[in-house]
């Protein structure tokens, strides 16, 4: 898009649940809300399966969501946390619980982009990867292609309409990816700069 950053609102909602890693949620959320406070006109939300007044992350930050997830997002973003060691709380039981699953799997439907941050990959049990490229935490690259999905050893992999990355702090390469992607170049380095961080891009994108 132009150096305006775009004509209309584009929704980015992030599901949270408890057992998310920290960073795999929040990280983007501080780089795409930078990007909205200089100019690009977006909204970033976080969202529960259901209604819950705290969230208690991997770690034991507690925060509260924004809202019920519903569909309509123009981008849907998945965090992990807790795969690798199988935890109740986090990516992992969610898989186990399937509650998250169906609604991933109908998104497909509502949003025109889905994106999986380092374990948050695993929505590929919602069929949402299928055999498509895609990249997830180093702990998880086998899982994941035991769900056929092309697994590729890359930081952020861009495969159209799914775009995924691969490592705790990877969800900061990515949000930056969809800022480029969605607005300008220009914008995602402005945010780099500003949060002195050295970027990495898709290599095929």
């Amino acid at each position: 898009m132009e150096d305006g950053y775009g004509p209309q609102m584009i929704r980015i909602d992030i599901a949270v649940f408890d057992g998310v890693d920290e960073m795999d949620a929040l990280a983007p959320l501080e780089v795409l809300r930078a990007a909205a406070r200089v100019g690009a006109d977006l909204d970033v939300r976080l969202v529960t399966r259901e209604q819950q007044d705290v969230v208690v992350g991997l770690n034991g930050l507690r925060f509260l969501s924004d809202d019920v997830y519903s569909p309509g997002a123009d981008v849907l973003l998945v965090p992990g946390g807790g795969w690798s060691s199988r935890n109740e709380a986090g990516a992992w039981g969610e898989v186990q619980r399937g509650d998250w699953l169906p609604l991933l799997t109908a998104a497909q439907g509502t949003t025109r982009l889905m994106a999986g941050v380092c374990t948050g990959t695993m929505l590929a049990h919602a069929g949402v990867v299928g055999s498509r490229r895609a990249s997830t935490h180093h702990a998880a690259l086998e899982d994941l292609a035991t769900t056929g999905a092309t697994v590729v050893r890359e930081r952020v992999v861009d495969d159209g309409n799914l775009v995924t990355s691969g490592g705790v702090t990877s969800g900061i390469d990515l949000s930056l990816w969809l800022v480029e992607r969605e607005f300008s170049r220009d914008l995602a380095d402005r945010i780099a700069r500003g949060m002195e961080y050295q970027r990495e891009r898709p290599l095929d994108p």
